[in-house]
């Protein structure tokens, strides 16, 4: 689903989005595990990283993120 799709089908249990692509493609590289929390404070969106131990403010996404498809919620 497209970026905006997955913002909206969000719920408590699964308040991330993620790519599938990042998963799939990128195995044990840094993305995989990788998910973002779209907020609506001045922190913007919020990522989450196999290296992080806490959240991140900030995401810079690139333009194949934000014109993919592969989108989805994620715990």
């Amino acid at each position: 689903m497209l970026i905006q799709e997955a913002i909206k089908a969000r719920t408590e249990d699964k308040p991330f989005i993620v790519r599938k692509r990042w998963q799939e493609e990128y195995g044990c590289h840094a993305w995989k595990g990788t998910k973002i929390l779209p907020t609506s404070t001045p922190d913007y969106c919020l990522i989450m990283t196999g290296y992080s131990k806490t959240p991140c403010r900030g995401w810079e996404p690139s333009a194949e993120d934000l014109l993919a498809d592969d989108w989805e919620p994620s715990n």
